[in-house]
């Protein structure tokens, strides 16, 4: 496997974060499984923590059952669980502006913790793997 920029994957996708409005999402899922991405999806507006957006992310990445969230445990895991079962993996977490409108701290924290996952798969995978985050809501134009 090769490590594809999400650019080539996603034509006139923005960098990362990737922000997509809600109203794309079939397609671009479609055709992001068609270049053989497994996709997941975690909704994003149930996020109260960190705790809870590693945990949520970690179940849907098949961590260990008794991984309990943590951004230390998940970065702990991550590199291992990839090791094991080298993938393509997409994750894509729903209702994003609904938690940066309601806890905007809580929503950068999250897509920076997991900008670092991609990086981090990225480097230590040699192309092997791949992970990538996508974050879909009813985006406001900024200045609105």
């Amino acid at each position: 496997m090769q490590w594809r920029p999400m650019s080539k994957v996603i034509p006139g996708l923005s960098t990362p974060p990737h922000l997509l409005p809600n109203d794309g999402r079939d397609g671009v899922t479609h055709r992001v499984e068609g270049q053989g991405f497994k996709v997941c999806r975690i909704d994003a507006s149930q996020f109260q923590t960190g705790r809870d957006a590693s945990l949520a992310v970690g179940r849907e990445l098949d961590f260990p059952s008794y991984y309990r969230g943590g951004w230390d445990g998940f970065f702990d895991l991550l590199t291992a669980e990839f090791q094991e079962k080298p993938r393509r993996v997409i994750v894509g977490l729903l209702n994003s502006d609904v938690l940066a409108d309601r806890d905007l701290r809580l929503f950068v924290n999250t897509t920076w913790q997991l900008q670092n996952a991609t990086e981090t798969i990225e480097s230590e995978g040699g192309g092997d793997w791949q992970l990538e985050f996508l974050y879909w809501g009813a985006w406001r134009p900024v200045g609105d």
